[in-house]
Protein backbone atom coordinates (compact mmCIF):
# COMPACT_ATOMS: atom_id res chain seq x y z
CA UNK A 1 0.00 0.00 0.00
CA UNK A 2 2.71 2.40 1.25
CA UNK A 3 4.56 1.78 -2.55
CA UNK A 4 1.79 2.49 -4.25
CA UNK A 5 1.18 6.11 -2.40
CA UNK A 6 4.75 6.84 -3.04
CA UNK A 7 4.55 6.02 -6.88
CA UNK A 8 1.30 7.91 -7.10
CA UNK A 9 3.33 10.60 -5.79
CA UNK A 10 6.23 10.20 -8.09
CA UNK A 11 4.25 10.44 -10.91
CA UNK A 12 2.35 13.61 -9.33
CA UNK A 13 5.84 15.27 -9.14
CA UNK A 14 7.01 14.40 -12.88
CA UNK A 15 3.48 15.70 -14.45
CA UNK A 16 3.80 18.85 -12.39
CA UNK A 17 7.37 19.19 -13.34
CA UNK A 18 6.22 18.60 -17.21
CA UNK A 19 3.77 21.27 -17.10
CA UNK A 20 5.96 23.39 -15.81
CA UNK A 21 8.25 23.38 -18.39
CA UNK A 22 5.67 23.76 -20.82
CA UNK A 23 4.71 27.12 -19.49
CA UNK A 24 8.11 27.68 -19.89
CA UNK A 25 7.93 27.09 -23.29
CA UNK A 26 4.60 29.70 -23.94
CA UNK A 27 5.96 32.35 -21.99
CA UNK A 28 9.23 31.89 -23.68
CA UNK A 29 7.23 32.69 -27.05
CA UNK A 30 5.91 35.50 -25.71
CA UNK A 31 8.51 38.17 -24.20
CA UNK A 32 5.70 40.77 -23.82
CA UNK A 33 3.96 38.57 -21.32
CA UNK A 34 1.05 36.78 -21.12
CA UNK A 35 -2.17 36.67 -18.18
CA UNK A 36 -3.10 33.87 -16.34
CA UNK A 37 -6.24 32.90 -18.76
CA UNK A 38 -4.02 33.33 -21.77
CA UNK A 39 -1.11 30.63 -20.10
CA UNK A 40 -3.75 28.63 -18.86
CA UNK A 41 -5.33 28.09 -22.57
CA UNK A 42 -2.34 27.66 -24.27
CA UNK A 43 -1.03 24.97 -21.52
CA UNK A 44 -4.53 23.38 -21.75
CA UNK A 45 -4.57 23.33 -18.00
CA UNK A 46 -7.11 24.65 -15.73
CA UNK A 47 -6.51 28.54 -14.39
CA UNK A 48 -6.39 26.96 -10.97
CA UNK A 49 -3.35 24.49 -11.26
CA UNK A 50 -1.52 26.84 -13.81
CA UNK A 51 -1.74 29.48 -11.13
CA UNK A 52 -0.35 27.13 -8.51
CA UNK A 53 2.64 26.28 -10.53
CA UNK A 54 2.89 30.00 -11.61
CA UNK A 55 3.38 30.79 -8.13
CA UNK A 56 5.50 28.23 -7.08
CA UNK A 57 7.89 29.33 -9.99
CA UNK A 58 8.00 32.77 -9.63
CA UNK A 59 9.10 32.01 -5.81
CA UNK A 60 12.27 30.02 -7.66
CA UNK A 61 12.91 33.01 -9.70
CA UNK A 62 11.78 31.45 -13.17
CA UNK A 63 8.93 33.46 -14.01
CA UNK A 64 8.09 37.19 -12.88
CA UNK A 65 4.13 38.78 -12.63
CA UNK A 66 3.97 42.29 -14.32
CA UNK A 67 1.71 43.84 -12.11
CA UNK A 68 1.68 46.93 -14.78
CA UNK A 69 0.15 44.59 -16.99
CA UNK A 70 -1.22 41.35 -14.89
CA UNK A 71 0.90 39.37 -17.04
CA UNK A 72 3.42 36.80 -16.36
CA UNK A 73 6.63 37.01 -17.90
CA UNK A 74 9.94 34.77 -18.16
CA UNK A 75 12.06 35.58 -15.11
CA UNK A 76 15.55 36.14 -14.15
CA UNK A 77 16.54 32.74 -12.94
CA UNK A 78 15.12 31.77 -16.48
CA UNK A 79 17.61 34.00 -17.99
CA UNK A 80 20.64 32.81 -16.12
CA UNK A 81 20.37 29.41 -17.30
CA UNK A 82 19.70 30.45 -20.78
CA UNK A 83 23.06 32.40 -20.69
CA UNK A 84 24.91 28.79 -19.21
CA UNK A 85 23.09 27.34 -22.39
CA UNK A 86 24.71 29.72 -24.77
CA UNK A 87 27.89 28.98 -23.22
CA UNK A 88 27.78 25.85 -23.62
CA UNK A 89 26.89 26.35 -27.15
CA UNK A 90 30.39 27.97 -27.18
CA UNK A 91 29.04 31.63 -28.20
CA UNK A 92 32.13 33.11 -28.58
CA UNK A 93 33.50 30.38 -31.84
CA UNK A 94 30.05 31.12 -33.16
CA UNK A 95 30.69 34.53 -33.04
CA UNK A 96 34.53 35.09 -34.01
CA UNK A 97 34.43 36.23 -37.66
CA UNK A 98 31.83 39.08 -36.41
CA UNK A 99 34.56 39.76 -33.46
CA UNK A 100 37.32 39.89 -35.74
CA UNK A 101 35.51 42.06 -38.20
CA UNK A 102 34.58 44.80 -35.61
CA UNK A 103 37.91 44.91 -34.25
CA UNK A 104 39.58 45.33 -37.34
CA UNK A 105 36.60 48.50 -37.93
CA UNK A 106 37.13 49.86 -34.73
CA UNK A 107 40.50 49.64 -34.17
CA UNK A 108 39.79 48.52 -30.58
CA UNK A 109 39.63 45.02 -28.70
CA UNK A 110 36.34 43.36 -28.92
CA UNK A 111 34.30 41.19 -26.18
CA UNK A 112 31.46 39.22 -25.93
CA UNK A 113 29.32 38.56 -22.28
CA UNK A 114 26.99 36.86 -20.80
CA UNK A 115 25.00 37.61 -17.05
CA UNK A 116 25.79 34.70 -15.09
CA UNK A 117 24.77 34.47 -11.13
CA UNK A 118 23.39 37.90 -12.00
CA UNK A 119 26.89 39.41 -12.91
CA UNK A 120 28.63 40.01 -16.25
CA UNK A 121 31.28 37.39 -17.27
CA UNK A 122 33.35 37.54 -20.56
CA UNK A 123 32.81 34.30 -22.84
CA UNK A 124 35.54 35.59 -25.68
CA UNK A 125 37.81 38.60 -26.73
CA UNK A 126 39.66 39.65 -29.16
CA UNK A 127 42.35 42.41 -29.54
CA UNK A 128 44.68 44.09 -32.18
CA UNK A 129 48.13 42.68 -32.86
CA UNK A 130 49.77 46.16 -30.71
CA UNK A 131 47.80 45.59 -27.83
CA UNK A 132 49.48 48.72 -26.29
CA UNK A 133 47.00 50.95 -24.39
CA UNK A 134 44.14 47.64 -24.54
CA UNK A 135 42.28 46.33 -21.45
CA UNK A 136 41.84 43.13 -20.82
CA UNK A 137 38.89 41.61 -19.37
CA UNK A 138 38.86 41.38 -15.90
CA UNK A 139 38.56 37.06 -14.40
CA UNK A 140 36.37 38.60 -11.43
CA UNK A 141 32.09 38.70 -12.54
CA UNK A 142 31.39 42.59 -13.02
CA UNK A 143 28.34 44.06 -11.56
CA UNK A 144 25.30 44.13 -13.99
CA UNK A 145 24.20 48.06 -12.98
CA UNK A 146 28.24 49.03 -12.91
CA UNK A 147 29.24 47.90 -16.40
CA UNK A 148 28.28 48.31 -19.87
CA UNK A 149 27.73 45.04 -21.23
CA UNK A 150 25.56 44.35 -17.79
CA UNK A 151 23.52 47.87 -18.21
CA UNK A 152 22.72 46.54 -22.08
CA UNK A 153 21.24 43.75 -20.57
CA UNK A 154 19.05 45.04 -18.07
CA UNK A 155 17.68 47.90 -20.21
CA UNK A 156 16.16 44.46 -22.09
CA UNK A 157 14.57 42.82 -19.73
CA UNK A 158 11.15 43.13 -18.45
CA UNK A 159 10.14 46.06 -15.94
CA UNK A 160 9.63 43.20 -12.99
CA UNK A 161 12.64 41.29 -13.61
CA UNK A 162 14.45 44.61 -13.38
CA UNK A 163 12.92 45.78 -10.41
CA UNK A 164 13.32 42.30 -8.65
CA UNK A 165 17.15 43.01 -9.31
CA UNK A 166 17.48 46.38 -7.98
CA UNK A 167 15.06 45.68 -4.77
CA UNK A 168 17.70 42.74 -4.14
CA UNK A 169 21.06 44.19 -4.75
CA UNK A 170 22.82 46.34 -2.65
CA UNK A 171 23.93 49.14 -5.67
CA UNK A 172 27.77 50.12 -4.31
CA UNK A 173 29.55 52.40 -5.05
CA UNK A 174 32.79 50.80 -6.99
CA UNK A 175 34.19 54.24 -8.42
CA UNK A 176 32.85 57.84 -7.96
CA UNK A 177 31.37 57.66 -11.10
CA UNK A 178 29.42 54.92 -10.28
CA UNK A 179 26.07 55.53 -10.86
CA UNK A 180 23.76 53.60 -7.73
CA UNK A 181 20.92 56.33 -7.56
CA UNK A 182 18.02 53.63 -8.28
CA UNK A 183 16.01 56.41 -10.39
CA UNK A 184 18.92 57.29 -12.27
CA UNK A 185 19.84 53.95 -13.31
CA UNK A 186 16.52 53.38 -14.23
CA UNK A 187 16.40 56.95 -16.59
CA UNK A 188 19.76 55.66 -17.85
CA UNK A 189 18.62 52.52 -18.80
CA UNK A 190 15.69 53.91 -20.90
CA UNK A 191 18.53 56.06 -22.81
CA UNK A 192 20.18 52.43 -23.50
CA UNK A 193 16.96 51.22 -25.20
CA UNK A 194 16.46 54.73 -27.41
CA UNK A 195 19.68 54.75 -28.97
CA UNK A 196 20.75 50.93 -29.09
CA UNK A 197 24.09 50.96 -26.65
CA UNK A 198 25.02 51.16 -23.26
CA UNK A 199 28.11 53.31 -22.25
CA UNK A 200 30.48 52.24 -18.82
CA UNK A 201 32.46 55.85 -18.32
CA UNK A 202 35.08 54.51 -15.28
CA UNK A 203 31.54 53.31 -13.29
CA UNK A 204 33.41 50.27 -12.13
CA UNK A 205 37.25 51.08 -12.42
CA UNK A 206 38.75 54.57 -13.27
CA UNK A 207 40.16 55.22 -16.24
CA UNK A 208 38.34 52.58 -18.41
CA UNK A 209 35.48 52.90 -20.52
CA UNK A 210 33.37 50.77 -22.41
CA UNK A 211 30.53 50.47 -24.85
CA UNK A 212 28.51 47.57 -25.46
CA UNK A 213 25.31 46.76 -27.44
CA UNK A 214 22.55 43.71 -27.07
CA UNK A 215 22.61 40.76 -29.32
CA UNK A 216 19.46 38.76 -29.23
CA UNK A 217 18.18 35.49 -30.03
CA UNK A 218 15.53 34.74 -32.59
CA UNK A 219 12.49 35.57 -30.03
CA UNK A 220 13.94 38.91 -29.23
CA UNK A 221 14.68 37.71 -25.98
CA UNK A 222 18.74 39.83 -25.20
CA UNK A 223 21.32 37.25 -24.59
CA UNK A 224 24.21 38.62 -24.81
CA UNK A 225 26.26 41.36 -24.92
CA UNK A 226 28.80 43.19 -27.74
CA UNK A 227 31.18 45.33 -26.39
CA UNK A 228 34.26 47.49 -26.86
CA UNK A 229 36.30 48.66 -23.60
CA UNK A 230 39.71 50.12 -23.35
CA UNK A 231 41.52 53.24 -21.43
CA UNK A 232 40.22 56.80 -21.63
CA UNK A 233 42.80 57.74 -24.16
CA UNK A 234 41.80 55.15 -26.83
CA UNK A 235 37.96 55.47 -25.92
CA UNK A 236 37.54 59.31 -25.60
CA UNK A 237 34.10 60.62 -25.17
CA UNK A 238 34.72 62.01 -28.74
CA UNK A 239 34.63 58.64 -29.95
CA UNK A 240 31.95 57.21 -27.85
CA UNK A 241 28.84 57.62 -30.29
CA UNK A 242 30.54 56.64 -33.36
CA UNK A 243 31.79 53.42 -31.96
CA UNK A 244 28.24 53.01 -30.27
CA UNK A 245 27.01 53.06 -33.81
CA UNK A 246 30.00 50.58 -35.45
CA UNK A 247 29.02 48.24 -32.18
CA UNK A 248 24.98 48.43 -32.57
CA UNK A 249 25.11 47.70 -36.52
CA UNK A 250 27.88 44.50 -35.81
CA UNK A 251 25.52 43.51 -32.62
CA UNK A 252 22.53 43.66 -34.95
CA UNK A 253 24.10 41.30 -37.60
CA UNK A 254 25.14 39.25 -34.85
CA UNK A 255 21.70 38.46 -33.57
CA UNK A 256 20.40 38.52 -37.55
CA UNK A 257 23.42 35.69 -38.09
CA UNK A 258 23.54 33.74 -34.84
CA UNK A 259 20.13 34.27 -33.19
CA UNK A 260 18.55 31.01 -34.61
CA UNK A 261 21.57 28.90 -32.84
CA UNK A 262 21.45 30.50 -29.41
CA UNK A 263 18.10 29.37 -28.99
CA UNK A 264 17.30 25.90 -28.84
Amino acid sequence: MRTGLDESSRLERVQSLVRAFAILDELAAFPEGLSLTDVAKAVRLPRSTVHRLLTTMNSLHYVEFGTGANKWLIGRQAYTLGAAFVQKRDLGRLVRPIMRSLMLDAGEAVYVSVARDEAIEYIDQLRPASASGYVRASNRALPLYASASGKVLLAHWDESTVESYLSSHELRQLTSLTIVAKHLLLAQLEEIRERGYAIDDQEHEIGTRCVAAPVFDKRGCVRASLSISGNVARISEARIAALGGTLASAAKRMSHEVGELITA
